[in-house]
């Protein structure tokens, strides 16, 4: 079965994991997969408790972009 995880609780996951300096220690905490911890650590949108709005009306490489701005 598939988890499917909202950002307030990957944004509360990348704090923590940033927090003691061990996403192993976090995702076993959070019975989650290391490595999707990892992806979402590099994921600007999770970062600095920012969740960027994704906009429909623009494709996904101007909204990276947009991002890096």
């Amino acid at each position: 079965m598939h988890r499917k995880f909202d950002d307030s609780f990957k944004i509360m996951s990348v704090d923590l994991s940033i927090a003691k300096g061990s996403v192993a220690e976090v995702a076993r905490e959070l019975d989650i997969d290391p490595s999707l911890l990892s992806k979402w650590r590099r994921n600007p949108r999770y970062i600095g408790n920012k969740v960027l709005p994704d906009n429909p009306k623009i494709s996904p490489e101007q909204q990276g972009i947009e991002r890096f701005a």
